[in-house]
């Protein structure tokens, strides 16, 4: 991690509209502008599925969960295969296939009359977000200095924390002033910006060095780097905690009567992140890994403690301060630590490997956990994962931290 070291000391001998500079490029915040159209669409979508499907199609609070969650399952196949993809065709490709993917599966809502429907359309949509998020993962950590990924994924993912602030804002307000038709009309409009914003991309189709390991579709090296999993193994146990944050949060709020801070929960969220975010990654770069990812980590499962405990509106939006501070910065300089791991012409498997494992997490843990509720309650839940944050944590110092360089001032 000697890079970072160095990396960070010639980033503040800097001046600062300098230093800035060569993070805030143009292509920079054109690939930032994408990943925030689309991810808006997603989550305005995402918050009514639900509803939606139960309403129209007389959904079971099962099914319309299963319509809920199958774009992940989606994303998951679109991610394992970007890495190879973005090797044998290119990024810029691979990114637009995702764009077209995905902002034709908004335009599929309009036609779909069966729940069978729904779902193939939300895969779809799924499979291009999975697209999409590889390639401008994999395109930020080419136009970012290698030495600057920290404090520059740091940034980019602000664009991931004001779609997660703006996406289920958007989709819970407008439910109610407009038609669900107008509702898939609005985000289709909004999917064909992240359209125009593509066209004014510059960079290359083919970034230098990025090329599948080999021609053969069944080598795994294609579609994940094998370095970077005992890593991601972390960030899949880590994921789970807020997979299910995301999940019962709602649920958890009514039977405790604080729904008026559930509004405000993600919110928060959101904000702790914007502002965190850019020092998170300054002091990673600086100081490398270990500094950021065991506070990280100690304060996701501090508010999940605070989660299991809550008994007043303070006590739930401190706690999502905390998983803010926590999680939220755990993830971007996690994506940070994962391109650290591999060389140059291995940042697409790299960033494929390490949403799979996310995704993964995100999907799976709810599932797995969806019985703790059931027989522990909510509270009990959230408490079993303070334990759940606790053994991310135990194994990042046993799989990753231990063999991290030591700390320098």
């Amino acid at each position: 991690m000697a890079h970072h070291f160095a990396g960070a000391k010639d980033f503040f001998r800097k001046t600062p509209t300098a230093a800035l500079r060569s993070v805030l490029t143009r292509d920079f915040l054109i690939i930032a502008a994408i990943n925030f159209f689309m991810l808006v669409a997603y989550y305005v979508i995402f918050v009514i599925s639900t509803p939606y499907a139960i309403r129209f199609f007389n959904a079971t609070p099962s099914e319309a969960g299963l319509t809920a969650g199958i774009i992940v399952i989606g994303c998951l196949v679109g991610r394992f295969f970007t890495g190879y993809l973005v090797g044998r065709v290119g990024c810029r490709v691979v990114l637009l296939a995702g764009l077209l993917i995905f902002t034709g599966s908004l335009a599929l809502y309009f036609p779909v009359d069966s729940l069978p429907a729904l779902c193939l359309v939300r895969f779809i949509g799924g499979v291009g977000v999975g697209f999409i998020g590889t390639a401008t993962g994999t395109i930020v950590a080419y136009v970012v200095p290698k030495e600057h990924h920290g404090i520059g994924i740091s940034f980019f993912s602000l664009s991931t924390a004001l779609a997660l602030a703006m996406g289920p804002f958007l989709g819970v307000t407008l439910v109610q002033i407009v038609t669900y038709p107008q509702l898939f009309g609005i985000c289709l409009a909004v999917g064909c910006v992240s359209l125009v914003c593509y066209v004014m991309l510059r960079v290359p189709n083919r970034l230098p060095g990025s090329e599948a390991s080999s021609k053969d579709l069944l080598d795994l090296r294609n579609y994940i780097d094998y370095s970077v999993i005992p890593f991601a193994c972390v960030v899949l146990v880590a994921a789970i905690c807020w997979g299910n944050v995301q999940a019962f949060i709602t649920f958890y709020a009514k039977e405790l009567g604080l729904m008026g801070a559930a509004s405000l929960f993600f919110l928060l969220y959101a904000l702790t992140l914007i502002l965190t975010r850019p020092a998170s990654g300054k002091i990673y770069d600086m100081r490398g890994e270990n500094v950021v990812v065991v506070p990280c980590l100690l304060l996701t499962a501090l508010g999940l403690f605070l989660l299991g405990h809550a008994v007043a509106n303070w006590s739930m939006l401190l706690a999502g301060v905390l998983l803010g501070l926590g999680f939220g910065n755990f993830q971007s300089v996690a994506q940070a630590i994962s391109l650290s791991l591999v060389p140059r012409e291995r940042y697409a498997q790299a960033t494929s490997t390490f949403f799979i494992f996310f995704d993964f997490g995100m999907g799976f843990g709810p599932y797995a956990f969806g019985t703790v509720a059931s027989h522990a309650g909510y509270d009990g839940l959230y408490l079993t994962l303070c334990g759940v944050a606790l053994l991310a944590l135990v194994l990042y110092i046993l799989l990753h931290g231990r063999k991290v360089e030591a700390f320098r001032a």
